[in-house]
């Protein structure tokens, strides 16, 4: 890691902690040449993932598109950070394990829709209907009774 400072390349880590439930790692930094101290943080990103839409445009995956969708699921009610992201770090690991690129925007939708079917009831039926093709009511009373089945 080059200093910000002086810009040697000569630096080094005298502390590591893991933050955000896992997902990152927070390093504290100094350099050899000016003593200057610093912060870094390193975190996975899914950055190779292309999504196939349903008009059939390719785009690259957007984690915070996903958690954002998955986040209005839960429709004005609270959930804890910790809990939020083991459940969108569950379907990021599930969708890596399909193994597929591109991915088609439906297959998100079903994984999404999987881990919450475990993870919460009333968060799994709102995302069925921000995201799912109803022509009717009775579509739609025809997942509640699936869900209960």
């Amino acid at each position: 890691m080059i200093c910000p400072k002086c810009h040697s390349a000569r630096t080094g880590v005298y502390d590591s902690r893991s933050t955000h439930s896992g997902r990152a790692i927070r390093r504290r930094r100094q350099c050899d040449e000016c003593n200057y101290r610093f912060t870094t943080i390193e975190e996975v990103k899914v950055l190779d993932l292309k999504v196939e839409k349903r008009n059939g445009q390719i785009v690259d995956f957007d984690q915070e598109k996903l958690e954002l969708g998955i986040r209005k699921s839960f429709n004005k009610r609270t959930i804890q950070n910790d809990k939020f992201n083991k459940l969108s770090q569950q379907v990021i690991e599930d969708l890596l394990e399909l193994d597929r690129n591109p991915i088609k925007s439906t297959k998100i939708g079903q994984v999404v829709l999987r881990n919450l079917r475990n993870f919460d009831e009333a968060a799994y039926i709102c995302y069925s209907a921000m995201y799912g093709n109803f022509n009717s009511v009775e579509d739609f009373n025809k997942l509640i009774m699936d869900f209960k089945s």
